[in-house]
């Protein structure tokens, strides 16, 4: 999570998750998808998405992406066919002296 969370910094998370999620920095569990980072199925990254939400604002369709804040990893792509389930919203960082 370089450069907001140095190795050794402490990450605190709320959970559940509420509200749009657009913008959050949010701990995602995805089973379908290996993190870049770590290989993984958990993952830390900023929740983003192209959504568009039909007539009846049921029905949504577009991709969600977790971008990484490290600029040297590339975001995921999810176009909603994979299971993902957002775990918790990340509210602090304490970084090490």
């Amino acid at each position: 999570m370089e450069p907001l969370a140095p190795d050794g910094a402490f990450c605190f998370f709320v959970a559940p998750v509420v509200g749009s999620r657009t913008g959050q920095i949010l701990l995602v569990q995805h089973r379908d998808t290996a993190d870049s980072e770590t290989g993984g199925s958990f993952t830390v990254k900023q929740f983003d998405s192209s959504e568009v939400t039909g007539k009846d604002s049921t029905e949504r369709t577009g991709n969600i992406y977790l971008r990484p804040i490290n600029p040297a990893y590339e975001p995921i792509v999810l176009t909603g066919e994979e299971d993902i389930c957002v775990i918790a919203e990340l509210v602090e960082v304490l970084r090490p002296d």
